[in-house]
Order: structure tokens, then C-alpha cells, then sequence
């Protein structure tokens, strides 16, 4: 089975055997645009590209014919924009999630609203919703033109199929969308004036949305007519090909943003609305998110001013060298505004207490212990929603970095759990719901149990460091309130 990650950075592909017991992953990058302060786009064009690119180059180096793939899912950034014109032509770039152009059109609904509309999550922006209200105001000649309006992954399995659609996780993380009932909230689109006819019918991630066009297969090195599921949203992809489909259980992700994410058996309904209530893969199931949205990105940007070209292992050593010293800048990682637990796009990024004495480890050091704090105040918003304090399985870059896990595990107070497959997980967890919408499994619990396996080794809190992390994450506390004001505080 072949599964599709349409990440923020880049496009992740893989290919998994039947019985899981081989897994082939391809990465593709494509750029991130910026042309005004705050705002975040791209080129679905580009997305299709590096899909295409990304393909070929697993086929070919890992020498599988087309005819063996037996199915193909899907994968990808949550909340973007993508809109097309009457004949399925792309009208404007891309809106990322990252995007934080339209935080005044959040206002356009009060808390109690989404509440009864069983929306149950806050307005930001970067979610469709407020970013095709931005549009309507600044450039109604596009929003007039609209016809179609998609999630990213959903636009690149249309030029792969030609047929649109979408399913209830990516839908439920629109602000466009009834979370409780799984459908379009006719009073949000009443709301903002949004024709439902521009919205795409929903169905279940493991649904088949139709097969490879003779057009696309010749593009992207797949046969014609092998089956294509929707697929999901990015975060209960990766719960996925984490093996997580309990309630109760939890992930932990640092890619390019971070998260927390717990697996629920019904709706949470989260008064402050400062973290994410959306639907899960399975009919009967939600989860609740906490998300940051810079931080792999945030440690990146450092590592590219400070350690440009040099490896992990490097920054590891240094860091963990340094670990023990008195001087202990703090970074604040909010490098383009924050949602969990602040939901403010106009936070910016801060490194408090620089000396003299400070040197790249040190900045790398705070990078690190910025981002842990930074998930850590989300933790604390779960555990009083009542999450369960058990392991929790990790994903993302930072899974490379022994230091960074341990601190992380420390921080949070968790024993973290590593699968064997490290950097495709979300990829994996497509190419499950192809497996079950092509008949290749009977059940998701079936996919999971050939696809995922964990690691015989965890990390556990390291309780000679905890009070020193608490003391640590008490100063960051200090350091928001400084810049920001307590009264910004939600944790």
C-alpha cells in the first residue's frame, strides 16, 4: 500500500508492505512562501509535483511495479485553503495553517456559538473559515470566482483521481464543520456567507474516493485504476501509523508545528476553547488536540543561524554539554503567533537572558527546553480535561535527539514510547486506511497490528532533573507573563 503525507515542508511518501514488515519512505520538499508579515502559502501545483517526484523515485529505487501497489491513501496539513474556479482551476495560492493574516475575522463568531453550533473549537486563523472570510473582504474578485473549496491533501487526490471529496477529520478542522454530528454547520456557513454547494460531500477516511486516472498515472508512476481511499488529516494519520486507536491513549509530535494529541470516545467540550476538539478515523471517536505552531520550526531557524550545514549528533553533543552550566537563556518559541493554550496570532518569539558567556549550545539548549514548555502548558490544560497520565508515543524530528527526548519525557512528566518506524508514521497511517477501503485488511485494528511496531525501548522521566525542570518551566511561566501580561495567560 502506498501512503501520502502532504506536509507543511514536504511531501512524505511510503510504501508498505501487506504484513508490515517493510516499509519504504521517500521525502520531496517544496517551498513556503511569505509575502507579507505573518502570511503562509504555497503552490498546490508544487504539492502535486513533489507527490509525482516523490513516487517515481520509490518505485524505482526500490524496484516495485505499479501493479503492485493495492492501494493508496492520504495524508496532510490540517486547516488550509485551497479554492478553485468552475473549471477545477486553481484561483490563488494556498492558505497554510500557519497563516495569520485574518485574526480579525475570528471575531465574526463568539465562543458560545461554537459551542451550540457543536463546532467546539476556537476561531483562529489559518483555518478555512476565517481565511475565506479574509478573502471575501480583501479580494472579492477571487472569493466570487470560488467554486470548490478543498483541504490540501483533498486537492492533490483529486488531480490524482479527478473526483472531489472529502472525510469528516480534515472537514472537522475547517470551523466549517458540526464536530458532534459530522456535517457542514449550516449556521456557520449562514454565518459568513458561504454558498454549501462550494463544499465537497464527506465520507469516512477508509472509504475509496475512486482509482488512478490514466491521466495521473502516467504522471505519477502508478497504474490505472488502482484504488485511492480519502485518507485523513495529518495528526490522527500519525496516531495512526502510531498504533494509537484506543481511547485514552496519547502522541506527542514535534515536525514542523507541535502537538498533543488524546484519543477521546466522545466530543470534549472545552469551555476556554483553547485547544482542538475533532473528529478521529473511526465513526465513534474524536480527539482532543493541543497545538503550537512553531516548533520544529522554531528550533530549525535557530539550528540554521547557528549550526548551518552541521548534523544532529553535533547539536546533541554540544547541548548536552552544556546541560548542567548556571547560564540558562530562555526562548519563548512563538516565532508567528500562537494557538494552544494562548490562541493569539500576534504572540512573537523572545530569547530572555542572553550574556556574554552564552554560546550557540546554549541558545540550543533554550530552543529545546522552550518547545518541552511550550507543550508542557498544553499538558496541563489536558490533564484537567482529565488525560490519563500513562506512556505516550512520539513522533517527529526530535525523536533523533536523546537529549531532547529526555527532557521532553522529563517535562511532561510521561514515559515516552518510540515505533520502529521513526520518520513516516502519518505516511503509514494512510496507506492503513487503503489497506482496509481496498480490502487488503478487514479492520483498522488489523491494519495497525501488521504495520506498527514499537520499540522495545521507552524513555522515562529522569526524577534527579525534575525539580530543576519545574524551576526551569516556572521561569518560562514568568518570562510570558512579563512580555505578554498575565491576563494573556490560559493555562
Amino acid at each position: 500500500m502506498a501512503g501520502i503525507d502532504l506536509g507543511t515542508s514536504g511531501a512524505k511518501l511510503s510504501l508498505t508492505s501487506v504484513g508490515g514488515s517493510v516499509t519504504y519512505g521517500a521525502t520531496v520538499s517544496y517551498p513556503f512562501f511569505s509575502r507579507f508579515p505573518g502570511w503562509a502559502e504555497q503552490d498546490p501545483e508544487d504539492w502535486w509535483n513533489a507527490v509525482c517526484r516523490g513516487m517515481h523515485r520509490l518505485l524505482t529505487e526500490h524496484n516495485v511495479l505499479a501493479t503492485d501497489v493495492r492501494g493508496v491513501g492520504f495524508s496532510g496539513q490540517m486547516h488550509g485553503l485551497v479554492i478553485l474556479d468552475a473549471e477545477k482551476n486553481v484561483i490563488a495560492p494556498a492558505i497554510l495553517h500557519c497563516d495569520a493574516r485574518a485574526g480579525e475575522e475570528k471575531n465574526v463568531v463568539s465562543r458560545e456559538e461554537l459551542i451550540e453550533w457543536g463546532i467546539l473549537n476556537p476561531a483562529f486563523s489559518g483555518f478555512q473559515m476565517t481565511s475565506l472570510l479574509w478573502l471575501k473582504k480583501h479580494k472579492p474578485q477571487e472569493f466570487k470566482r470560488i467554486r470548490y473549496v478543498l483541504s490540501p491533501k483533498d486537492y492533490v487526490r483529486y488531480r490524482l483521481t479527478g473526483e472531489l471529496g472529502t472525510e469528516w477529520t480534515d472537514a472537522s478542522a475547517t470551523l466549517l464543520f458540526d464536530v458532534e454530528h459530522r456535517c457542514w454547520s449550516s449556521p456557520m456557513l449562514e454565518r459568513i456567507g458561504l454558498d454549501p454547494a462550494v463544499l465537497s460531500p464527506v465520507s469516512g477516511p477508509c472509504d475509496l474516493c475512486g482509482t488512478v486516472t490514466v491521466a495521473a498515472a502516467k504522471e505519477i508512476g502508478l497504474a490505472k485504476g488502482t484504488p485511492v481511499s480519502f485518507g485523513g488529516a495529518d495528526q490522527p494519520m500519525q496516531a495512526l501509523g502510531n498504533g494509537v486507536l484506543v481511547p485514552e491513549e496519547m502522541t506527542c509530535t514535534v515536525g514542523s508545528g507541535g502537538q498533543l494529541f488524546l484519543n477521546t470516545r466522545k466530543p470534549w467540550i472545552n469551555p476556554a476553547l483553547n485547544t482542538h476538539t475533532f473528529c478521529n478515523v473511526e465513526q465513534d471517536s474524536w480527539y482532543q488536540l493541543g497545538a503550537m505552531l512553531t516548533a520544529g520550526t522554531a528550533f530549525q531557524y535557530l539550528a540554521g543561524l547557528f549550526y548551518p550545514g552541521e548534523s544532529w549528533e553535533t547539536i546533541n553533543h554540544e547541548v548536552e554539554d552544556v546541560l548542567d552550566e548556571t547560564v540558562q537563556p530562555v526562548f519563548l518559541p512563538y516565532l508567528n503567533g500562537e494557538r494552544s493554550p494562548h490562541m493569539d496570532e500576534s504572540l512573537r518569539g523572545l530569547m530572555f537572558g542572553m550574556t556574554i558567556s552564552c554560546t550557540r549550545a546554549h541558545y540550543m539548549r533554550a530552543a529545546m527546553e522552550g518547545i518541552c514548555f511550550a507543550m508542557r502548558d498544553m499538558m496541563e490544560i489536558l490533564n484537567r480535561l482529565g488525560a490519563p497520565e500513562e506512556r505516550m508515543v512520539v513522533s517527529g524530528g526530535y525523536t533523533r535527539s536523546p537529549v531532547w527526548m529526555q527532557m521532553m519525557a522529563t517535562v511532561l512528566g510521561r514515559s515516552l514510547c518510540l515505533t520502529e518506524n521513526r520518520s513516516y508514521q502519518a505516511s503509514v497511517g494512510a496507506a492503513i486506511t487503503a489497506g482496509v477501503g481496498s480490502g487488503v485488511y478487514t479492520s483498522l485494528r488489523e491494519g495497525v497490528s501488521c504495520c506498527v511496531h514499537f520499540s522495545d525501548k521507552s524513555v522515562n522521566p529522569d526524577p534527579a532533573r525534575s525539580a530543576f525542570y519545574e524551576e526551569r518551566y516556572a521561569t518560562f511561566r514568568a518570562v510570558f507573563n512579563q512580555c505578554y501580561g498575565e491576563n494573556q495567560r490560559t493555562v
